[in-house]
């Protein structure tokens, strides 16, 4: 990988960064304030009107989690008419699929409502609610073909500062309304769509900029492009439900067998798990275009040397994440929700991330599975871990002592085995290369985790922060240090140095 390239990589990294801290700052401060003037129980339905949606975009999955690649790779050879072909066949199915959701939604959200045993006095807020968040997913579905732009020409950092622009509109708008107006349920809903409309008006002006050769033309919609496309994502989508079963049932396992409260312990635990994954995301995702351009250019060593350089730079993510969290997660939750078992959160919460100790490295590899159009089997083993792990917590739940361990020991035992045995073996047998080139540098990222979880362990100790303030500068500090042990185990004190020396002469 040439400087250009990392450069252009750490740009795309620190605008992701600010997106994802705007968005985690927005929903720690707008959370409290929302659920003030709605009341637990009434928020509590906007979580499920999104978690609805979010099962309906599996139906779109199939479709859209290959048109980037499929785009980027003709428009990369400069054949733009069937780059056009790709383009205007996904962006016209996705609007008769999106349409059909949204129309589905406004019929049936009375029923609902009454299934979902939403009281009298709300049912009206959680219809509109509803509608709203299925008018989101038709926005947002409809401009999914224009995010190619981002990817052709290398413009994911363009792409994070328009959606870190786009979650301070949602809380502007959010903040508006319930500060002049009587504050409804619905009132999220309306400031997700406006958000989603500048996030897509944005790429349709990226689109128009930097890739003025895709045009939007009825007469270039094809179906057997749709369906090449739906046949290439059936297992994306199959995927998704094995990853609903990795991590979607559990709550439900906690309210069935368990009780609320444990519930309510799991989902906090949960939490941090869905923050490390973002941040995880947020370090693989600037490599994909860089990979799109190798693999379409037949550049197999240069995509080999991207992908093991994305390892270890999303690798450090990962570690100072995880490292960060096992040191200073009491005093994170003592500061945060005082009131709460701060012990069994905590440990619950070490758990559920465990597997993101691979997970973090292995995340800018599974684009390996788009590239390659090689999705059956990790989906297969995403649908079999799916069903051990839910069989798994019923049996321990049932037959042993455990009791709320066992909803998160069962997952991190399952993903673990996933991350560091199938997916590094199938993900090499995809690009036909040795499985040690993958290994290799996996292991100096363990090792690496394994030094800087004792470090910070010791900085904590030495510190023991009790404050915010605190908190954060000791998180400051643990950063700097978890770079130089990171960069000198995985890149080598010798090479970093050499580096350093070349670049003051």
């Amino acid at each position: 990988m040439n400087v250009s390239e990392k450069k252009k990589v750490f740009i795309v990294m620190a605008a992701s960064g600010v997106a994802f801290a705007i968005n985690y700052l927005i929903n720690f401060f707008l959370t409290p304030f929302i659920t003030k003037n709605l009341g637990t129980d009434a928020y509590g339905y906007v979580t499920l009107a999104k978690t609805i949606a979010s099962y309906a975009v599996i139906i779109t999955t199939a479709l859209n989690s290959y048109a980037a690649r499929f785009i980027t790779i003709e428009y990369h050879k400069e054949d733009y008419e069937k780059a056009n072909v790709y383009f205007n066949s996904v962006f016209f199915a996705d609007l008769f699929i999106g349409g059909a959701l949204l129309v589905f939604a406004i019929l049936f959200s009375g029923i609902a409502t009454f299934l979902l045993n939403v009281p009298e006095q709300l049912r009206n807020d959680v219809k509109k609610l509803i509608v709203l968040v299925f008018l989101n997913l038709f926005i947002s579905t409809g401009g999914t073909v224009f995010q190619a732009a981002s990817y052709i020409k290398n413009k994911l950092d363009v792409a994070n500062v328009i959606k870190g622009i786009s979650y301070i509109v949602e809380a502007a708008i959010l903040l508006a309304l319930y500060t002049s107006l009587t504050p409804q349920v619905y009132y999220v809903g309306i400031a997700l769509c406006v958000a989603t409309i500048v996030i897509v008006v944005s790429n349709i002006i990226i689109t128009q900029r930097y890739t003025e050769n895709l045009k939007i033309d009825i007469k270039r919609y094809r179906y057997d492009a749709v369906k090449e496309l739906v046949i290439s994502g059936i297992w994306n989508s199959l995927n998704s439900l094995g990853n609903v079963l990795n991590s979607g049932l559990d709550l439900l396992v906690c309210t069935v067998m368990l009780t609320p409260v444990a519930m309510g312990q799991v989902s906090i635990a949960k939490s941090i798990n869905s923050i490390f994954t973002g941040l995880y995301s947020m370090a693989a995702t600037p490599f994909h275009p860089l990979f799109l351009k190798k693999y379409a250019c037949g550049d197999k060593n240069g995509l080999i040397d991207q992908l093991v350089f994305s390892m270890k730079i999303s690798g450090l993510v990962s570690n100072l994440a995880f490292a960060g969290f096992c040191a200073l997660g009491k005093v994170y939750y003592k500061l945060w929700i005082p009131d709460q078992d701060i012990e069994l959160i905590y440990v619950l919460s070490v758990i559920s991330v465990l597997s993101g100790v691979l997970d973090g490295a292995i995340t800018p590899l599974f684009y390996i599975y788009t590239l390659t159009v090689k999705n059956k089997i990790p989906c297969l083993i995403t649908i079999t871990g799916g069903v051990l792990n839910v069989l798994g917590m019923y049996v321990l739940v049932k037959y042993t002592d455990m009791g709320v361990y066992s909803i998160v020991i069962t997952t991190a035992i399952i993903m673990l085995f996933i991350e560091g045995v199938t997916n590094p073996i199938y993900m090499s047998k995809c690009l036909n290369i040795n499985v040690g080139v993958i290994y290799k540098p996996l292991f100096m990222h363990i090792v690496s985790c394994l030094v800087m979880t004792a470090a910070f362990r010791l900085i904590a100790i030495i510190v023991d922060p009790m404050t915010w303030v605190g908190l954060i500068v000791t998180a400051v500090l643990m950063v700097v240090v978890g770079v130089v042990i990171h960069f000198g185990i995985v890149f080598g004190f010798k090479n970093v140095f050499s580096k350093v020396g070349e670049k003051i002469k």
